[in-house]
């Protein structure tokens, strides 16, 4: 049991409903979930991933559908948050349905290694933008050009990577840091196409990190 894991695994009670993200942080939860048999939970994801280890390690996870529960506890990784708590949750390319997972949950908890949290979001880290593929085009040319802009192909065939709607990929990166990403994020979300951003904004109520060798809950406010 990992220290963040372990202190994620205290804040679920018998009979919560609960959103597993992705990440290895949130594997591990699963795994001492599945240890801790907490009676009545129902347990549901947005990744394809989490719920098929999920399954292999005997939990039941759900897939999010139209009937989309109300979730008393959303836990994810994360690639950077800020000191606002806003975060960049750009590898997966699932951030549409952690998204939605987010916005229906009482709490939505990051967990963490402690240098993904720091005062301003990691420029290295892209803002990720799903778009309909007939739509590429046409967004590619409205990306201001202070930003570098690349379509994320896939690392396992010679093709570009897509998300669980079959849309395409789009990493965007500063040329020094993410001070105007709220703007961007903005504008480019306007535009004809543009399904969803992996910037979570005013989405996050607290992290779940280590700080010597011990798990802290950092809480937003």
């Amino acid at each position: 049991m990992s220290i963040i894991s372990k202190k994620a695994l205290s804040k679920i009670k018998p009979n919560m409903t609960v959103s597993l993200g992705g990440g290895c942080n949130v594997l591990n939860l699963a795994k001492d979930l599945n240890n801790a048999r907490i009676p009545g939970l129902r347990l549901y994801s947005p990744s394809e991933i989490t719920k098929f280890q999920g399954k292999q390690l005997g939990l039941d996870i759900l897939t999010l559908n139209d009937n989309m529960p109300k979730f008393d506890l959303a836990f994810d990784g994360c690639d950077s948050v800020d000191r606002n708590f806003n975060a960049l949750k750009s590898g997966g390319g699932i951030h549409l349905f952690e998204k939605i997972a987010a916005e229906n949950a009482k709490e939505y908890v990051l967990l963490l290694p402690k240098e993904r949290f720091k005062e301003m979001l990691n420029p290295t880290v892209s803002l990720c933008i799903e778009i309909i593929p007939n739509c590429l085009n046409n967004l590619m040319t409205k990306i201001p050009q202070e930003y570098t802009a690349k379509v994320r192909l896939d690392q396992s065939v010679a093709s570009f990577a897509h998300s669980p709607l079959g849309n395409l990929l789009i990493d965007i990166y500063p040329s020094n840091s993410w001070l105007d990403i709220e703007q961007l994020n903005d504008f480019l979300l306007k535009q004809n196409g543009v399904v969803s951003s992996s910037y979570f904004k005013n989405l996050v109520t607290s992290i779940i990190t280590e700080s010597n060798n011990k798990a802290i809950e950092i809480k937003k406010g």
